[in-house]
């Protein structure tokens, strides 16, 4: 499996500790940088990356909409 970089982009100081906190409790390398404006900032986490799109529950789909 391999692991890729997700950012988000644009966090106040608050919104990046609350993201931060919400990673590492799940055991996700996290990496906190300034960004270009200095009152901001972009937290990036590790993430591994899979070959498709996660299916939904087939319980939530009705046969009219397929």
């Amino acid at each position: 499996m391999r692991m890729t970089w997700f950012h988000h982009l644009n966090l106040t100081t608050e919104e990046a500790t609350q993201l931060i906190t919400a990673y590492q409790s799940r055991n996700v390398k996290t990496q906190r940088t300034l960004s270009a404006d200095p009152r901001l900032w972009v937290v990036s986490a590790l993430l591994p990356e899979y070959a498709s799109e996660p299916k939904g529950r087939s319980q939530y789909q009705q046969r009219i909409w397929q």
